[in-house]
């Protein structure tokens, strides 16, 4: 069994692949063999030290694989579910790991382990997005900043498919043509246009309800903007 460890912060350097041995399985764990992990931009905060761990330690927070061996008072999985996580403890970037089971979920045959972990951390993300931050509604124009990311490819999906009127922005012309395959109805380069103007163009002058900014300091401003009165940011 192999795992990336980190004993200092740092850059990529910093990670080393070695050897381990797990410990035993405790109360409510199974061991699970890793077939694929998702990368993360909070794994860069894990091993920089932006985000404090002890160190030190494992590194990664979802994988996707298959159950090895069951622990103590295990009743819901059994060996050989293909299961998934997205969450603390950290270790995802390993061939095998122990994990709790009541931060793990099944997934079904048909989907593939590689399109789980892409979907698990960004795709929480995007439910809390579109379902609690704000919920959006049939027929809305709704602004989502860096739609041609890997949050933004899948919120961009969704939102259209709950009916939403999506405008998306992109620092780059070529990251156009992505938006617009993943669901935005009018894509915006805010690095060349002035994104509020625009909005207000494909709004007819009344703005949008929700502004979702990953983008922060280059986009604040405008975002204001583009919001119509009592309007969510």
């Amino acid at each position: 069994m192999k795992s990336v460890i980190i004993s200092k912060n740092g850059g990529p350097e910093v990670l080393e692949l070695k050897e381990i041995n797990l410990d035993n399985l405790k109360s409510g764990e199974v061991l699970i063999e890793n077939k694929a992990i998702g990368l993360n931009y909070i794994d860069t905060y894990h091993r920089s030290g932006l985000y404090p761990i002890d160190l030190p330690s494992k590194i990664g927070i979802e994988g996707a694989g298959i159950i090895k061996k069951i622990g103590p008072d295990v009743k819901n999985f059994k060996i050989d579910d293909r299961v998934a996580y997205a969450s603390m403890p950290l270790g995802s970037y390993s061939t095998h790991r122990i994990f709790p089971t009541k931060k793990l979920i099944k997934i079904p045959d048909e989907i593939d382990f590689k399109n789980v972990v892409t979907l698990m951390t960004k795709g929480f993300t995007v439910f809390y997005l579109l379902h609690k931050t704000y919920q959006v509604k049939t027929g809305e124009h709704i602004l989502f900043h860096a739609a041609a990311g890997g949050v933004g490819q899948i919120f961009c999906q969704w939102a259209k498919s709950l009916g939403c009127k999506v405008i998306g922005t992109v620092g780059s012309d070529e990251k156009i043509k992505i938006a617009k395959e993943n669901g935005c109805d009018y894509v915006i380069n805010y690095s060349k246009e002035n994104f509020a103007t625009k909005v207000k163009e494909f709004t007819n002058g009344e703005g949008v309800p929700v502004v979702y900014d990953g983008v922060g300091k280059k986009t604040f401003d405008q975002s204001i903007e583009c919001l119509k009165i009592r309007g969510v940011m």
